[in-house]
């Protein structure tokens, strides 16, 4: 069953003892009742990823404890927000309205120093078919003696970091192979802007003069009549910069990134016969993962490293640790040879993933 994981970045609390104060630049959230911070009510702002259905199996929302107040468990309720808010700027004073869920846990003592997740299932299906506006969800701690403290993404320990995570098991149903492509590709990308939102990346694109376009993941926008996002937006020193799923040839996810191996694919429907699912499947059954290649797409952009995935539609080259990946959708691909014998840009076996534009052009 595919699985969806989201970050939640805009988080903070609210503290009635400093009503006029916003505290989303600490590492914690507070939930409960604190002796410096008095009541304290934690906000979570929850941005939900493309899914390729219209409702989920399972939505789990995983936080890290890191204190804890008091020797019973503390009740944390999770609240549907009902009115819009700011993380970065909202006080006690201004805290949105909010409305109990049946959904919470006990944390105890011994949840310390790890992470716990909350079943959000119901909320969370509310949201996508529409039944509830997305304002983000409220935690609160109704024993008024105790308070939990938990970690926010501006603690320096990822694995701490807070997480929605989805299952679900309706997949994408397109009608030819080259639909099916561009939905692995989208799927693809909506995880990379999940998984590394501060990587600086490289997108390499098709054409006779190909160009590079370097910047942060902002976005994969998608039209109000699409099915799931065509334009792949990053940003650079506060500009956007959209790149076409179709013009990809190669997508580098930056110097020092680990391939996740938290990443999904999704499975192919039954195909119908064309070239575009003989090309797909040629390709999926042809590179075995571990072969050393090196690949043209068009006759200025290569890529050259090890089978590290092989899935329909696209490729993943790496090492065998899964250092620096670059992925690389199959339908732009023009050549493919053996590293050992091309002189490779890289020698087989070498640790290392490059993608090297040879004529340097770079995006204006």
């Amino acid at each position: 069953m595919p699985t969806a994981i989201q970050d939640i970045r805009d988080m903070t609390f609210v503290s009635s003892a400093l009503p006029n104060n916003n505290f989303s630049f600490f590492p914690l959230i507070y939930t409960g009742t604190d002796l410096s911070f008095q009541n304290c009510i934690s906000l979570l702002q929850i941005a939900l990823p493309m899914l390729p259905a219209t409702t989920v199996d399972s939505a789990l929302l995983q936080l890290a404890v890191i204190a804890k107040s008091g020797i019973t468990p503390s009740p944390v309720v999770v609240n549907r927000v009902t009115s819009p808010f700011s993380a970065s700027t909202v006080t006690y004073n201004t805290r949105p309205a909010f409305a109990a869920t049946t959904s919470q846990i006990n944390i105890a003592k011994s949840d310390l120093y790890t992470t716990v997740r909350i079943d959000i299932t119901a909320l969370v299906n509310g949201w996508l078919d529409g039944t509830y506006e997305n304002y983000g969800i409220a935690l609160a701690n109704p024993d008024g003696a105790t308070v939990v403290q938990f970690a926010t993404n501006n603690s320096v320990y990822k694995p701490y970091f807070p997480k929605l995570i989805l299952t679900y098991s309706t997949p994408v149903q397109p009608t030819a192979a080259s639909c099916f492509s561009y939905a692995q590709l989208a799927h693809v990308v909506e995880q990379l802007i999940a998984l590394y939102p501060t990587n600086v990346m490289t997108v390499f694109t098709t054409g006779l003069n190909a160009s590079t376009v370097t910047g942060t993941p902002y976005r994969l926008y998608s039209s109000p009549e699409g099915t799931y996002g065509a334009i792949f937006i990053l940003m650079d020193n506060g500009q956007q910069e959209a790149i076409p799923l179709n013009a990809i040839a190669a997508i580098y996810t930056g110097d020092g990134t680990v391939y996740d191996p938290s990443i999904t694919y999704l499975s192919p429907p039954t195909l119908p016969e064309s070239y575009d699912t003989n090309l797909i499947t040629a390709m999926h059954d042809y590179l075995p993962v571990s072969t050393e290649v090196e690949m043209y797409m068009g006759s200025l952009v290569v890529a050259t490293g090890m089978i590290y995935k092989n899935e329909y539609g696209i490729l993943v080259l790496s090492d065998e640790d899964g250092n620096t990946p670059v992925f690389i959708p199959v339908r732009n691909i023009t050549a493919i040879l053996p590293s050992n014998m091309t002189g490779g840009l890289k020698k087989a076996g070498r640790p290392h993933v490059e993608v090297i534009n040879k004529t340097d052009c770079k995006s204006k």
